[in-house]
């Protein structure tokens, strides 16, 4: 199988993870067991950006990345201002605009985080397909608290679950993107994937800091305090997949470029990703 081929059907996988929310939609769905989640989410967010994300950024590019963070951040700050001037002129909640801000913001985020991960397993592919294996499996490991976090975030802010799973599954297709991305302009993702991985730092920070810790702290829900527990389990989770299945995306995409470089060189090795004898 080619490594194009491979890595369309690795990445696919992947999204498939995605539908992990239905282990939920079985169950009865209360106001607690939706708070836990969303603290869960928060501390997996903040984990990712901290421990994986920016490490990645700053290790395939200069601190300028960086600048890509703040970017991030501050076009959602406005972006949220619009939603929620929008709902005030129809007279809707201000919190409502609130859950739909971070509607649209976790399905752009993880959207962008599904297609740089996309990118890595299809450069690791490129490598070898044993490298592509692992690499599929230490993002699959990565991926999973993310998306039971998302679907929390999207049934919070009003989606049906029916909706929530469709909608989180389509975020997680731009996987595939990736991959076709880097057979299609490896070169070009390859110079440019450090900015996209400080803009996703960005991203991810402003969900967990401006729209799901700040609902966590104004909850009236008896026993509130419990909600630190969920939130600790989210980082704790992100630490031991980064420590015993690291994945990253900087390097993977560097050598999966220079052995597209090498390929084309060289007739005889024209087909997606073959390696040399």
């Amino acid at each position: 199988m080619s490594a194009l081929a491979s890595s369309l059907l690795a990445t696919f996988g992947v999204s498939l993870l995605s539908f992990v929310g239905l282990l939920f939609v079985v169950r009865n769905w209360k106001e607690r067991a939706e708070l836990r989640a969303i603290a869960f989410a928060a501390g997996v967010l903040l984990a990712t950006t901290f421990l994986d994300l920016l490490p990645e950024a700053l290790e395939h590019g200069d601190s300028s990345v960086l600048g890509a963070t703040l970017a991030a951040m501050v076009a959602f700050y406005y972006l949220e201002r619009v939603i929620h001037g929008s709902h005030k002129h129809h007279g809707e909640e201000s919190h409502t605009g609130h859950h739909v801000a971070s509607r649209y913001f976790i399905l752009v985020g993880d959207g962008i985080h599904n297609f740089v991960d996309g990118v890595a397993i299809a450069a690791a592919f490129l490598i070898s397909p044993d490298l592509g294996i692992l690499t599929t499996l230490a993002v699959a490991a990565h991926e999973l608290p993310h998306e039971v976090g998302d679907y929390a975030i999207l049934v919070r802010s009003g989606y049906s679950r029916t909706r929530a799973l469709m909608y989180n599954f389509l975020s997680g297709l731009t996987a595939v993107l990736g991959a076709v991305a880097v057979f299609a302009a490896g070169d070009f993702v390859e110079v440019h994937l450090a900015w996209f991985i400080a803009a996703v730092a960005g991203m991810f920070i402003y969900i967990a800091a401006a729209n799901l810790i700040p609902e966590l702290h104004h909850q009236r829900v008896k026993g509130r305090f419990i909600y630190g527990l969920p939130f600790l389990a989210g980082v704790v989770a992100i630490v031991l997949l980064t420590v015993y299945l690291p994945h990253g995306h900087a390097e993977e995409a560097e050598h999966g470029s220079d052995t597209v470089e090498v390929e084309l060189e060289e007739p005889g090795y024209g087909g997606y990703g073959v390696t040399r004898p």
